[in-house]
């Protein structure tokens, strides 16, 4: 899909700060791949396989993106306590709460890379007894963004 899509948010609510996977569902991105794709295949094929076909992308790509909306993850960092905990999350539901550490350390957060498709992404994870995996990035300036909010932004006040 497209490569400069925003699939991770970074929030901060008082003294836990947030990360988050949930893709935005967005009509207008929908609306648009749709449109473009009948005006596109009614040169090609004819307007009759042109509607059939825009109406089968527009029912996987609605899928694909309610999908990923509904069914995500978050990671939330407590600058007071060191806590890091992810949940996974249906809706705005939290179905399952994973404790990470409660002692957070910059320093353990690794950053592997990745082939797949012929593109290099980096899978983020935080090392304790083992490892968490946490998020796959898409590219090297993402995995930058969230290094540096994590050393420059998140200040633990009670570290045990």
């Amino acid at each position: 899909m497209n490569e400069n899509e925003d699939y991770f948010r970074i929030s901060k609510n008082g003294h836990v700060h947030t990360l988050s996977d949930r893709i935005p569902l967005k009509w207008k991105g929908l609306i648009i791949w749709t449109s473009s794709s009948v005006i596109i295949l009614t040169f090609v094929v004819g307007a009759r396989v042109a509607i059939f076909i825009a109406i089968l992308t527009f029912i996987g790509y609605l899928l694909y993106r309610f999908a990923s909306w509904i069914y995500y993850s978050e990671i939330k960092i407590d600058e007071k306590s060191g806590k890091i905990t992810r949940l996974k999350k249906i809706l705005e539901l939290t179905k399952k709460t994973d404790l990470i550490t409660d002692k957070f350390d910059p320093n353990k957060f690794e950053y592997s890379e990745l082939n797949r498709s012929g593109k290099t992404k980096f899978l983020m994870s935080y090392r304790t007894h083992k490892n968490h995996d946490l998020l796959i990035l898409k590219n090297e300036a993402d995995k930058n963004r969230i290094k540096k909010y994590i050393t420059e932004k998140i200040t633990v006040y009670n570290n045990g």
